[in-house]
């Protein structure tokens, strides 16, 4: 196995049935065939208690304020840095299907303050990504994606005014290159094979070199 010196964060951003799974896990196989060690992580982490009290609240069955919402899903995320740092100290590659800027960007979307959020998050010090992917893709496109995937959406799969928000709030992250060393914008509504082959052009960019 190939390790790096100071290990690879990337993150995966974007809307619901952006395609950000399928995408974290092409980049996942690709790089494991060019023998290097890949570890990945996908938000919310739905077998912790923080993230079971946000399927809960996705699927209705409690209410959380704005408050509630924005660090359920933070400390989601947070109690991870640990073993993040750990493994980019041993020269890991870690993959993130979202991250802090998913946190931000929906809650931010929903009346959180964004300077406010971006306070929180900068102040526990948490690790950038190296490389922040934001997969975009219009929110009716990403309806019609989920219809198929499944029968009942969730609270955020169906809003799709929330969505429309949510996308432009990323937008202000890409052009301002907030909470990452690097943003790339990549248009999710092509075929398949022509994301995965800019993906392949990105990841032969940044790491395999």
């Amino acid at each position: 196995m190939i390790t790096m010196k100071n290990g690879f964060l990337i993150a995966a951003e974007g809307i619901d049935g952006a395609g950000k799974r399928t995408l974290c896990s092409f980049m996942k196989k690709f790089l494991e065939s060019k023998e290097y060690d890949v570890i990945q992580y996908e938000y919310p982490d739905y077998s912790s208690i923080w993230g079971k009290i946000i399927e809960d609240y996705l699927h209705n069955k409690i209410e959380l304020n704005i408050n509630e919402q924005f660090f359920a899903y933070f400390i989601d995320i947070l109690k991870d840095q640990d073993k993040i740092r750990q493994l980019l100290e041993k020269g890991k590659i870690v993959i993130t299907d979202r991250y802090f800027s998913s946190t931000l960007a929906f809650q931010c979307a929903k009346g959180f303050n964004f300077q406010n959020a971006i306070s929180i998050i900068k102040t526990m010090d948490v690790i950038e990504p190296d490389l922040a992917l934001f997969i975009h893709i219009p929110p009716m496109l990403a309806l019609q994606r989920k219809f198929k995937q499944k029968n009942t959406l969730d609270r955020h799969e169906k809003d799709l005014e929330l969505l429309e928000n949510v996308n432009n709030l990323y937008e202000t992250m890409v052009s301002r290159e907030i909470l990452s060393k690097k943003w790339i914008k990549i248009d999710g509504n092509r075929d398949l094979r022509k994301i995965e082959e800019d993906l392949q052009n990105i990841l032969d960019t940044y790491i395999v070199k």
